[in-house]
């Protein structure tokens, strides 16, 4: 809902200047009209993949969801990978799945920064209204996106572990995918609810894993990672000041996602906060400062990344 109200906000109250509000209008007349061939309410069985484990994680990313934030991943990875702080497992959400694939699928921040610093909306985000009411993009720009920028198609084919996480949109729950088709599983935890169609997997439909984790750290310990480094874009709220009803609606879930975002963090090793309440989810003209704030939130962190890193190790040989 948050993202649903936030998409309204950033997109149709700017006016119909717009291309996006002139869509968003549309999709708002042709919505009870539109069709479909989901079919939400069908008999399949519930899709719970098994979990993979692994016994040397030592350090493990979490790449919290985010939209345009998602960005401000490739600063953090840069600036901790340049430490000699480097990931042996990724898990992403939406923004920090398509950010954790690239990576997972080829570790050279040169390329991958050279792709995502030009980036714009429309790579990821084109509009079909096939398929209302479920959605006004059936996902295309992003399976090509994916497609002619990951080498692997599946997990098996990447260079290192990566989970990718998704919302069961029939029971809720948050799905781990590290096996399959990688493709597919990336879009299904990026899939924004109403503006993206659901994302079918073995029958189920599944939508942005930020709709019940944004930033999945129970993930990275449930697959045995020692050290757990959370990245989490939304732990500050906007200086906007409410105008509307929807204004206000979006600032209270505002407030819900952000304190849903310190609760699932808790118990990560270290957090690192991305500032970055003045971005929207569909905001775009801003990747030079999104990427930029990623890297200074991950500079003054490294000192006592690598502190705790140490201390971390210290109690464990004390254990044995």
């Amino acid at each position: 809902m948050f993202l649903l109200v936030d998409f309204i906000c950033r997109l149709f109250m700017r006016g119909t200047q717009s291309k996006f509000s002139r869509f968003f209008m549309t999709f708002c007349c042709l919505v009870l009209s539109g069709c479909t061939t989901i079919n939400l309410d069908n008999n399949a069985s519930i899709y719970r993949p098994a979990l993979p484990h692994y016994d040397n994680i030592k350090v493990a990313f979490v790449l919290g969801g985010g939209g345009a934030k998602g960005l401000a991943h490739l600063g953090v990875l840069e600036e901790l990978t340049a430490a000699g702080i480097k990931p042996d497992l990724i898990v992403g959400c939406s923004a920090g799945a398509i950010v954790g694939a690239l990576y997972a699928d080829k570790p050279d921040l040169a390329h991958i920064k050279q792709l995502l610093l030009k980036i714009e909306r429309d790579d990821l985000l084109d509009i079909s209204l096939a398929h209302l009411p479920y959605g006004f993009s059936n996902g295309w720009a992003m399976k090509q996106f994916l497609k002619e920028n990951l080498t692997a198609k599946t997990f098996a084919d990447l260079q290192m572990p990566f989970v990718a996480v998704a919302t069961n949109l029939k029971t809720g729950e948050l799905t781990a995918f590290s096996s399959g088709d990688l493709n597919k599983s990336v879009r299904a935890s990026a899939a924004f609810p109403s503006v993206f169609l659901p994302v079918n997997i073995q029958g189920n439909y599944f939508v942005d894993g930020g709709v019940a984790n944004a930033v999945p750290v129970d993930i990275a310990r449930k697959i045995g990672a020692d050290f757990v480094i959370a990245v989490n874009l939304g732990d500050q709220l906007s200086d906007e000041v409410p105008s509307h009803v929807f204004g206000i609606l979006k600032r209270s879930l505002e407030i819900s996602y952000l304190q849903q975002g310190r609760l699932v963090t808790q118990t990560a090793d270290y957090v690192i906060n991305v500032p970055l309440a003045s971005v929207g989810t569909f905001d775009e003209g801003l990747n030079p400062y999104v990427y930029k704030a990623g890297v200074n939130a991950a500079r003054t962190s490294i000192l006592e990344i690598k502190q705790k890193i140490k201390q971390h190790q210290r109690q464990h040989l004390k254990k044995r």
